[in-house]
Formats: structure tokens, sequence, C-alpha cells
């Protein structure tokens, strides 16, 4: 598993640096929050579950650098990091069930978070047999939740920006 890591090297520290400017931008955004009336809510169910899912990618990047790493290492952190990021964005989903929320933002706030965890436990289970695979699954669902992290920082910024939800049959109420 090493040498293969070896070859990777480079795009975990790309996606973990890119992870980790946009999880400071998420900052920005939280601090922009902080007078808003429903703070609470826009901070558990959508602040925070972002900068939770980039900081994941910030993570398993810095993991996958660890020199020497062995094959069964690398399960059982990520295993028990797919788990608990599942769990999370399960929670994630039952804080924001209640609203009425567009295709989009159920896709890039509930559904694709909890899929790429998935993906990264079934990660998890093919570094245990050494798999190839493993490395692509580890990258494709780190790519996506920092697609879903950038998308919802633009979100929840143009939604500071606006003062509010849009005036659509498509937003939160």
């Amino acid at each position: 598993m090493t040498l293969a890591l070896e070859s990777w090297r480079d795009f975990y520290v790309m996606i973990g640096t890119a992870s980790g400017a946009i999880v400071g931008a998420t900052f920005v955004v939280a601090t922009l929050a902080g007078n808003m009336e429903k703070r609470v809510l826009g901070m558990r169910g959508f602040i925070t579950p972002t900068a939770v899912h980039l900081g994941s990618v910030v993570v398993v990047s810095a993991l996958l650098c660890v020199p020497a790493l062995s094959a069964p290492m690398l399960a059982i952190f990520l295993g028990a990091g797919a788990i608990a990021g599942a769990i999370y964005g399960i929670v994630v989903l039952a804080r924001i069930w209640p609203l009425t929320l567009g295709i989009d933002d159920w896709l890039f706030y509930g559904l694709l978070p909890v899929t790429c965890y998935a993906v990264l436990a079934a990660a998890a289970v093919c570094a245990l047999s050494s798999s190839a695979l493993c490395l692509d699954l580890i990258a494709g669902a780190l790519i996506v939740l920092l697609m879903v992290g950038m998308r919802n920082a633009w979100d929840m910024a143009t939604f500071m920006v606006m003062g509010g939800p849009r005036n659509d049959e498509n937003t939160m109420t």
C-alpha cells in the first residue's frame, strides 16, 4: 500500500489544501451569520456540517500522506471516520428534514455527504484486501465532498449577502 500511496501524494496535498482554504472561508460565513435570526438551525444544519465535511477531506488527505501507512491502519482510521461521518450526515438530515428545501439543497446538504461517507467505508473494506480500487474510491469520495463543501459555502455566502432565502419555490422558508 505504501508504493501506491506515494504516487497519490500530490493529489492528497492539493485536495487537502483546497479543502482547508474553504474551511477558512466557511468560518467567515459563520461569523457573518452571527447576527441572523434562526442562526442555531443555520449553524447546526448548514454551516457546521459544511465545515465538518471539508474537515473530513483535510483529515483523510493528511492520513494518506502519513509515511509507511499500513493497509490495516488505513482501514481502521478510514472506516471509523466514514461511519462517524455517515451517522453525522444522517443527524444533519434529521435536523433539516422539517424545512422546505429545493432538490439541490437536499442533494448537497444531505444525500451526497452521506453517500460519500458510505463510499469511504467501502474503501476501508477494500483497504483490508489491499485492493487498488481503495485509492480510487477514496479519491472520488474526497472530490465529491470538496465539491459539496464548495457549493454549500457559496450557497451560505449568497444566503447571507441576499439577506435570507430567495423568493422562489426552491428555497428554504
